[in-house]
């Protein structure tokens, strides 16, 4: 199993996944012809399935272009579905679309397994996922205020994590933005702040998981010094694995687990 982050925060977001015969899109907040651009060792040639965490504009913007392009088979939640633009789920209609729920397990093939995790955030339903294939497994948290303590086991069993780490609690209070905005990122309907990122990470550490990306990080409330500061520095006391930080313009590095 090997993946990449394409993209990652509130102006775009998308990662792909190969595992087995399968190549996946995970989110369409960019053009297919974006992600070529950042990327040269993957192909998009053959994308066989499309999952959407929520629909939300910057994971679903580009939906109806990169499924006319590819074909792939589409999984959404069938209320984020029908709160599509109507023009949009009028595109769709000529692809196979798949219906998901959280708290659910999808036998997709022998090839893979794909378990939902139901997460909180403003959204008309957002979904985190874990993939499987083999003995490999990836997860995907991001657009969340909490994380339920009934998944920290689950999440103790992977070998790879993508989680939002996206403000710096200090830095988020002390920016302009409106008070109403503040207090919905910090919020059980937000995003994961660096502090909360950490003390999730803290519990679910073992010696399988080899590399955390952190994502969704904002490009106003955050920075590489607070993620040093508030994540980072004081994982790598208790984690001997590879810590990457996502990108909004940028890939990650190709990482096999």
């Amino acid at each position: 199993m090997k993946f990449t982050v394409l993209a990652s925060g509130s102006k775009g977001n998308m990662t792909y996944i190969e595992c087995g015969h399968h190549k996946i899109l995970l989110d369409c907040g960019i053009s297919l012809l974006n992600a070529k651009k950042r990327i040269s060792e993957i192909s998009f040639e053959g994308i066989t399935e499309i999952f959407i965490t929520h629909e939300h504009g910057d994971h679903v913007k580009f939906l109806d272009t990169v499924l006319k392009k590819t074909k792939a088979s589409l999984y959404i939640n069938s209320e984020s579905f029908y709160s599509l633009k109507k023009e949009t789920i009028e595109n769709l209609s000529n692809y196979k679309v798949y219906f998901i729920e959280g708290d659910s397990h999808y036998q997709i093939d022998e090839d893979l397994e794909v378990f939902t995790l139901q997460l909180s955030h403003d959204a008309i339903n957002t979904i985190g996922y874990i993939f499987k294939s083999g003995d490999k497994q990836l997860g995907y948290i991001t657009d969340t205020g909490f994380i339920p303590p009934r998944y920290l086991k689950v999440l103790s069993k992977l070998d790879g994590l993508i989680i939002e780490s996206n403000h710096d609690i200090d830095m988020l209070k002390n920016s302009d933005r409106e008070e109403i905005l503040k207090e919905r990122i910090l919020s059980p309907i937000g995003h994961l702040s660096n502090t909360n990122c950490f003390l999730i990470l803290k519990n679910i550490i073992s010696d399988r998981l080899k590399t955390i990306v952190l994502a969704h990080i904002s490009q106003e409330c955050n920075c590489l010094d607070c993620l040093n500061c508030d994540v980072i520095v004081p994982l790598k006391e208790i984690y001997q694995g590879d810590i990457l930080v996502a990108s909004q313009n940028e890939a990650t590095e190709i990482v096999e687990l």
